[in-house]
């Protein structure tokens, strides 16, 4: 017996179209997003996962930021420590001098020799507290950091030109993250370590005995100082790279949570995907299958 023919029987045909055009649209965006491995490609496609999504993106861009900023701030404090290192070997070498010096037994020619090699170290000295990072600034000159920390007087002597404030935010914000600032680890005026090597040089050219041992005195005196103030100033670099460390380690484990949270909301988990594909397909050939027996019942298919 033939099938009945209703005079609306391409409904079924028109909603079944449309049907199989969604899941025909279901199945290339469920192969898009497996191409490449995140749970939407647009927006659209799941708006409360895209939405977590781009808040975890946004605290990613502040935490490189952070990291960032962590690194230029550990490079200026590594460049530090190796110039104050470098500063308090060349303290260190003017007070053996002053020792040899001090004994009374050496010649005048050869109180010259080591004024000359005084002189050296003095230059050593102005290039430590004159220091650079990678892009310039003087590491040792505060806030005014364009130009040198120290300059050499007409006078002979050595004059702090710095503004003793940080250069701004350093390493998100930490305290201490900033090297010292020159008065800090150079001193200035008449007890800085450029006062030292000055009151060396002077003790070596003094030709009066008595006055030349009350020179080295106080240069010894001097020399000293400045080095344990430059060996405090290490000490504070020190404890600005384990904060910074700390900082780094802090970041990087915030970085971790915000790379899983990013999985979470944007990942895609293959498994799930290949069975819903396969679900979808199946579905498309059962309507496909089932377009063709109401389309072989058709008024128009009997007629032709």
């Amino acid at each position: 017996m033939p099938t009945p023919v209703f005079v609306n029987s391409r409904n079924p045909m028109t909603i079944q179209a449309d049907r199989m055009q969604q899941l025909d649209r279901q199945i290339e965006t469920l192969g898009r997003q497996m191409s490449v491995g995140e749970r939407f490609t647009k927006p659209s496609e799941d708006p409360a996962a895209a939405n977590r999504a781009a808040l975890v993106q946004r605290l990613q861009v502040r935490l490189e930021s952070d990291q960032r900023s962590i690194e230029r701030a550990n490079a200026r404090l590594a460049l530090s420590d190796a110039a104050v290192t470098t500063a308090r070997e060349a303290l260190m070498r003017g007070r053996e001098l002053a020792l040899s010096a001090a004994n009374g037994t050496l010649s005048a020619e050869d109180r010259q020799v080591i004024a000359r090699e005084v002189q050296v170290l003095a230059e050593q000295l102005l290039g430590n507290a004159n220091a650079r990072d990678e892009s310039g600034r003087y590491l040792f000159a505060g806030s005014r950091n364009a130009l040198p920390a120290y300059v050499l007087q007409a006078d002979g002597t050595t004059g702090w030109e710095g503004i003793d404030q940080s250069a701004g935010a350093e390493a998100a914000g930490l305290d201490r993250a900033a090297p010292p600032a020159g008065p800090f680890l150079f001193g200035q005026g008449a007890t800085s370590a450029f006062a030292a090597i000055q009151a060396l040089s002077a003790a070596l050219a003094e030709p009066e005995p008595e006055l030349r041992q009350a020179g080295f005195a106080t240069a010894l005196t001097l020399l000293e100082d400045s080095t344990n103030r430059l060996l405090d100033g290490q000490a504070q670099i020190g404890a600005g790279m384990a904060r910074l460390e700390q900082e780094a380690e802090r970041i990087a484990a915030a970085g971790l949570q915000a790379a899983e949270a990013l999985a979470a909301a944007k990942g895609l988990d293959l498994t799930d995907a290949i069975a819903r594909l396969d679900a979808l397909k199946m579905t498309l050939e059962a309507a496909q299958g089932s377009f063709v027996r109401i389309y072989d019942g058709t008024l128009f298919d009997r007629l032709g």
